[in-house]
Formats: structure tokens, C-alpha cells, sequence
């Protein structure tokens, strides 16, 4: 089982510096400019240090869902959309970077976790998943990215 470690990042870097600037996904839309600046904003938010995206799960999601999907079961669905009612008040889960800032925000990430001074903020649909589950949380949600774009 992979966990958001020294390895892990020094990995995921080098992978994501293998996509083209101009790689076509897989699926979805996004290209690699704005995956990383997702994958940005997913740490920072982790982290609490996000624009912050209002919490939009409910009971199923934080106790039923949340759960088994951070068992890891299954992989994260493709095509997932961020709900159009925010992105109608026009929210985003997209904050500015490349991978040398997401790398830096890594690094910073792990320094708190294994300092213990990682006070993780709620998932926006599982709610509070703790510092383990973000763990999970985030290796998932890379994977799910990186496959995207075959690397």
C-alpha cells in the first residue's frame, strides 16, 4: 500500500515531469497545467491552507462512502465534475503553481506530519478523515491523476 512519504513525492515529481505541457488526457479534460494546480490546491486544502471550497457531503458521504473508499477498494472514478453550483458562484479547486511549488508543498506537508503539527483540515465531501486518511486521500487522488495522463 502506497502512503504520501519522501519516496512517494520524489516519484510522483518525476512522473509528473514526464507529461508534455501539451499531453491530451486520457479522460477528462483537464490538461497538465491545471491537474497540478489541482493537485495544488488538494494539499493546501488538506493542509488548511486553501481557497477554501465549502463542505458539500452529508451523512452517506462522511460515513458511508468516505470510508470504504479510502479502504481503497476501488480507484477513484474518472470524470468526477466539481458540483455547477459552485462552480456557478464561481469556485475552484485550482490554485497557481507548477511542479516546483507542488513539490516545495510536499515537502512542507510531510515536515508537518511527521513533526505531528499536521492539524488536517475536512475533506470537502467525507468530512474529517484525519491525517491518516489524508494520507490515503492523497496517494489516491495522484495515482488517479497521474494514470490520467499515463505516467
Amino acid at each position: 500500500m502506497q502512503h504520501m512519504d519522501a519516496d512517494y513525492v520524489r516519484e510522483a515529481i518525476q512522473r509528473l515531469k514526464k507529461i508534455p505541457e501539451d499531453a491530451s488526457p486520457r479522460w477528462g479534460h483537464m490538461r497538465k497545467k491545471e491537474m497540478i494546480e489541482h493537485l495544488i490546491w488538494a494539499v493546501k486544502h488538506s493542509m488548511g491552507r486553501s481557497t477554501q471550497v465549502p463542505y458539500f457531503g452529508n451523512w452517506f458521504t462522511e460515513h458511508i462512502l468516505g470510508p470504504v473508499f479510502l479502504q481503497r477498494w476501488f480507484p477513484m472514478p474518472r470524470n468526477v465534475r466539481f458540483p455547477h453550483r459552485l462552480t456557478a458562484q464561481g469556485v475552484t479547486a485550482r490554485e497557481p503553481g507548477d511542479e516546483e511549488t507542488l513539490h516545495a508543498l510536499l515537502e512542507e506537508y510531510l515536515n508537518l506530519v511527521q513533526a505531528d503539527e499536521l492539524h488536517p483540515a475536512p475533506h470537502v465531501v467525507f468530512g474529517n478523515i484525519g491525517v491518516d486518511g489524508w494520507d490515503r486521500m492523497h496517494t489516491k487522488h495522484f495515482e488517479h491523476h497521474l494514470r490520467q495522463f499515463g505516467v
